[in-house]
């Protein structure tokens, strides 16, 4: 029988890795990011799988940007816009600013997931494994690097989830989180809760769970509106996001699915659950290759521009070898999890209940899928890392061969993620227009 999560007693030697690791990955973040931007990457909207590099480089550093997209990052600009300001002001760049911010936040998304093993009781090997997995993956390796606001909204679950470890279900830890996650994207109110469900479940009964959750959640919407409204008179171009009919347009614009919900056929059905399960189980982790058009790109950008996705239809040998690893990964977790009651812990649940959210509401929600993924990276890495927990210390059965296994993945992935990288900057290069970056 393994261990239950309890406090992990740390040498001093293991702070040294966490930043050693929170070093490494904002280096790798930093250059990257500025490699692309140096290269134009970010000089119009929906370029690169279809994300909104140029926006979110003025929400954090121009004052007079368009900041229309606080309908659904409801607190982005107010947080990151002033000193995103200041730092501009600081170093003559844009560009410097926005993606050392990026950076930043994708290394602490890092560092919080390396803390957050250590505290659920996996061994060094394992937690260190697991963290570099999470770091290297597509959606943390591409956005971790360029910026938009999906990092920070990941940064917002792995903040929640070390709050279920360390602060259980305590209010005045768990709203202000539950607020910059908010904040960051408004769905994460769902997993704010589901966080702080997790932390509370072994301290009150089932009724008090459901009271608590209800103040907690009500809190958190109330301070985010207030804080919204705060944001407004400050920033009068940005968008409040609690006001009758925003979503009405928002699913609309970008949630075909509900648009056709009465034409929808079986076929339909089934294609769409094909697309999360691919895009919210493997390609936030794996990456296939990457496929490029070009097009017009309407009155607000240059007559042509590059169009980066996924080619989801012919994945490179690489790529099929890395998600095929990874898929045993995820079968080994449910093996163990089925079989040991132990990881069964209420955060495990937790994990499990933000993917199956996030699968439930992008079946709805999401015109391009690869750009929302990120927000089960975590989630399910963590959830698998729990799984396996039991075979995590040195002297437990399986120990070498298990991580012998992610070794193995860990090294496949970078290859072949790194390439995705690489294959975006070709593309941007090639560009046949001048760019200012």
């Amino acid at each position: 029988m393994h261990r239950a999560i309890e406090k992990v007693q740390r040498k001093p030697t293991e702070y040294v890795i966490y930043v050693v690791y929170f070093l490494f990955f904002w280096a790798l973040y930093f250059g990257w990011g500025m490699i692309m931007g140096e290269a134009g990457g970010y000089a119009y909207l929906n370029a690169l799988f279809n994300a909104d590099h140029s926006r979110v480089v003025g929400d954090m550093t121009a004052i007079a940007a368009y900041h229309g997209r606080t309908d659904v990052h409801p607190l982005f600009v107010l947080l990151f816009n002033p000193p995103g300001v200041l730092l501009t002001k600081l170093t003559g760049s844009s560009l410097v600013t926005a993606v050392s911010v990026n950076s930043l936040a994708g290394a602490l998304c890092v560092v919080g997931a390396l803390a957050f093993f250590r505290r659920a009781g996996l061994g060094p090997a394992f937690a260190g494994i697991f963290a570099a997995i999470l770091g290297f993956s597509s959606t943390h390796l591409l956005f971790g690097s360029t910026p938009e606001t999906w990092i920070f909204a990941a940064a917002g679950v792995i903040l929640l989830f070390l709050l279920s470890l360390y602060r259980g279900g305590r209010f005045l830890f768990f709203v202000p989180a539950g607020v910059f996650a908010t904040g960051m994207v408004t769905t994460n109110i769902a997993h704010a809760v589901i966080a702080f469900v997790a932390g509370s479940a072994k301290k009150v009964g089932a009724w008090g769970i459901v009271l608590r959750s209800a103040l907690f959640a009500a809190s958190v919407a109330v301070a985010t509106a207030v804080l919204g409204f705060v944001q407004k008179l400050i920033y009068p171009g940005t968008t409040l996001f609690f006001l009758p009919g925003v979503y009405e347009k928002e699913f609309g614009t970008y949630a075909p699915i509900v648009a056709g919900i009465g034409d929808l056929a079986f076929a339909d059905i089934l294609s769409r659950v094909g697309k999360l399960v691919t895009h919210l189980f493997i390609y936030n982790v794996v990456a296939p290759r990457t496929l490029v058009r070009w097009f017009s790109a309407g009155e607000y950008c240059l007559p042509l521009k590059p169009f980066v996705d996924l080619d989801v239809a012919t994945p490179g040998p690489l790529g099929t070898a890395s998600a095929v690893i990874w898929v045993v990964l995820m079968a080994g977790g449910v093996y163990a999890a089925v079989r040991n009651r132990g990881t069964r812990e209420p955060v495990f649940w937790g994990l499990a209940a933000s993917v199956f959210f996030n699968f439930l509401f992008f079946f709805f929600y999401g015109s391009a899928i690869f750009i929302y993924s990120i927000s089960s990276t975590f989630p399910l890495i963590a959830a698998v890392a729990l799984a396996l927990r039991p075979y995590s210390h040195r002297g437990s059965a399986r120990f070498r061969e298990i991580c012998g296994f992610l070794v193995l993945f860990l090294t496949v992935e970078i290859i072949n993620n790194i390439n995705l990288l690489y294959k975006t900057l070709i593309a941007f290069r090639g560009y046949p227009f001048p760019l200012a970056p």
